[in-house]
């Protein structure tokens, strides 16, 4: 290694002024662009479907480098970044972008090396034509800043917002439905499917969630697509983050009807603690998992804790009935409707699940009492964390 560097010292000294100074400035650049050359090529994938640009998260980003074939997610932000590859500084990379990975629609898009010299550029795509447009980072805000001094108000969406209605988070999510559903939000059921009856996808959740985010900084998307399966799923999941996340500020998210329950109270009208609300949010979902035992132990410590948190008796009792121990389901049950009726919440899904306890016990006239009485008062709830 000695001998090489001597070989190659004594060739640079023989070399003209002039031939020297020109190969020092070409290896001194050379080494500044590998210092400073972009290892990623980061992107955002986002859209304006619905008159106003939102990010699309949870799409899919099929690539190959190096004969390697990578799969990436865009974050709630529509975000994602790909690594560049050596053998391919310069040129352009082709993806496979899934938009919804839940259905088989996909477009080819080619992005250019170049855009890694940017901050973060953007791929705006819109399903309604199935097509993109890619804009460096930069173009874009400056254009909309122009626009927006120019007119205020933006009128591809005026047409479909009505600010009156935005005093609460049901409300948000109705009037973004009605923007994507061109269905008038008081026709739409809590309890309508999202993907079979409505035709939801994953830009439609990422819209939703833009605009709980803007108004109610909060990022429930991927609760929505893992979890979400109704419009009542959605309003649940957004009051849940809104709450933990907010819970002094509570008193912006009011429900639209004076009944409706709000499901992270207690007896005394306090939020649910945090740590509280998480263990109860874990215990559910482990039932739902069918890992009951975990289930129980975790929901009795909730209960231990906070004796009047119905809804935790109401998962109690469904985790033992799904154990066989029908006995401890029915104490469970019997207290949970007991707090339920001390706060008058009208909570018709434990009428529903007693009721269908009971019925498979083959008590059909207790059955059909709670049934009546989940009848009464159907119209005016939401579903409990169930």
């Amino acid at each position: 290694m000695d001998a090489l560097f001597k070989f190659i010292k004594d060739r640079f000294l023989l070399m003209p002024p002039w031939v020297q100074i020109s190969t020092y400035i070409s290896f001194v650049v050379l080494f500044m662009y590998l210092l400073t050359a972009p290892r990623f090529l980061d992107m955002r994938l986002v859209s304006n479907d619905y008159g106003d640009e939102f990010p699309i998260g949870g799409a899919q980003i099929e690539i190959e480098i190096e004969g390697r074939v990578l799969i990436l997610l865009t974050d709630s932000k529509g975000r994602f970044s790909v690594p560049i590859s050596t053998n391919y500084p310069i040129g352009s990379y082709l993806f496979i972008l899934s938009p919804d990975p839940n259905s088989n629609k996909i477009k080819e898009i080619e992005v250019p090396v170049s855009n890694s010299y940017l901050k973060r550029s953007k791929i705006i795509y819109s399903k309604k034509t199935n097509d993109y447009q890619i804009i460096p980072n930069g173009i874009i805000e400056n254009t909309q800043r122009l626009f927006s001094a120019l007119n205020p108000i933006n009128t591809a969406y005026a047409d479909n917002y009505q600010p009156e209605l935005n005093d609460n988070i049901d409300k948000e999510i109705f009037n973004a439905l009605e923007v994507i559903t061109n269905i008038p939000f008081e026709k739409i059921p809590t309890k309508v499917l999202l993907r079979d009856d409505l035709n939801l996808d994953n830009i439609d959740l990422s819209y939703i969630n833009n605009r709980l985010n803007k108004n109610y900084a909060i990022d429930c998307l991927v609760a929505f697509q893992r979890e979400a399966k109704t419009v009542a799923d959605l309003i649940n999941i957004a009051r849940a983050n809104y709450y933990q996340k907010t819970p002094a500020q509570n008193n912006t998210a009011t429900p639209p009807l004076q009944n409706i329950k709000t499901t992270l109270t207690n007896a005394t009208k306090q939020i649910i603690p945090n740590d509280i609300l998480v263990q109860f949010k874990l215990g559910r979902i482990l039932r739902k998992d069918k890992r009951y035992d975990i289930a129980v132990k975790i929901l009795q410590q909730v209960i231990k804790k906070r004796p009047e948190f119905y809804q935790a008796w109401l998962n109690l009792a469904l985790t033992y009935e799904a154990m066989g121990e029908n006995e401890k389901a029915e104490r469970a049950f019997k207290s949970a409707i007991e707090l339920e009726n001390v706060k008058k919440l009208n909570d018709d899904n434990i009428y529903n699940a007693y009721g269908m306890f009971l019925f498979k016990q083959e008590r059909y006239q207790e059955a059909g009492e709670q049934f009546d009485k989940e009848k009464q008062f159907k119209s005016k709830n939401q579903p409990a964390f169930q």
